[in-house]
């Protein structure tokens, strides 16, 4: 299912590239997130989950969520991108499961052992040939520090996303979970982007929408499920370094759509990420715990 979302998400950067030239970043990302929550709610009344009250101690927790994995990590990843290359930026957002580790390490206390942390390395290394090297006219650019510091804001939250996620889900199910963060996140949106959707509502052609169901349903609805559902049974250094996967998924999908073209650094930092993944997914065995009533729950 990781690879399902692995390739969804690479499909996302061409789908982007492709409405950026109608409409900004802002229109397609509140866009994509209120046709996310109209497909969560079609999946809520087909699956009817438990649904279980937020407990007082946790409704600050789902506004974390909401902030980080909707509204922050767009934001800052847009707004970030006038200062620095897209390539910087993949580099950047790419420090995101070393980040998840680290407060992993730190907040679950999940052990980090040398090999894991090995593939973690090597994959972060095969992204940067995939980015630096694999990538036709790569553009390694920095205009302002500052800039720069904004897009790190992206990794950052995702990173927290993740780790606030893993107690939670495994107490509300994933589709409670996401459902409400997934709302929330949307409302945070709504300031930046209901007015820029309404000056560029008009260029948007049926290809657009087309191309913006694929992020809502495909790249949000579906992939951020199996997120959650990820994180009930795998760590979130785990969960996370399948990130890596990702730029390798975008070069095939811009090479497929785009008809760029694919040179031997990809090949060769697709295999170093796939074998960091590897090796950080295969680190000793791994004990499944029987289900707690909450675990239980229908996601």
């Amino acid at each position: 299912m990781l690879c399902l979302v692995v390739v969804a998400w690479g499909g996302a950067f061409t789908a982007i590239r492709i409405l950026v030239r109608d409409a900004s970043a802002f229109t397609v990302s509140f866009l994509r997130f209120a046709l996310t929550v109209v497909g969560l709610l079609v999946v809520w009344a087909i699956v009817k989950p438990e649904r279980r009250p937020i407990e007082r101690a946790d409704r600050g927790k789902i506004l974390v969520l909401a902030l980080t994995g909707i509204a922050i990590y767009h934001v800052s990843l847009n707004f970030g991108e006038h200062f620095v290359s897209a390539d910087v930026a993949s580099l950047i957002v790419a420090s995101m499961p070393v980040m998840v580790a680290l407060l992993s390490r730190g907040f679950l206390k999940e052990r980090i052992s040398a090999r894991k942390g090995s593939g973690i390395l090597l994959a972060l290394a095969g992204v940067f040939v995939l980015i630096a090297k694999g990538t036709p006219g790569a553009n390694l650019r920095v205009d302002n520090a500052g800039g720069a510091a904004i897009v790190l804001l992206a990794p950052l939250a995702w990173a927290t996303y993740t780790i606030v996620s893993k107690p939670l889900v495994a107490k509300y199910g994933s589709l409670p979970l996401l459902t409400a963060a997934t709302i929330l996140g949307t409302l945070l949106l709504a300031p930046f982007g209901v007015p820029a959707t309404l000056h560029d509502l008009g260029r948007l052609t049926l290809v657009d929408w087309g191309w913006l169901c694929f992020l809502a349903f495909a790249c949000s609805t579906f992939a951020y499920a199996i997120w959650f559902a990820a994180l009930r049974v795998l760590s979130p250094s785990e969960t996370a370094v399948w990130v890596y996967l990702v730029p390798l998924a975008a070069l095939v999908w811009a090479a497929i759509v785009l008809g760029e073209r694919l040179t031997a650094f990809v090949v060769l930092g697709g295999v170093m990420v796939l074998a960091g993944v590897i090796l950080t997914e295969r680190v000793g065995t791994r004990t499944v715990a029987r289900p707690t009533e909450a675990e239980r729950a229908p996601t």
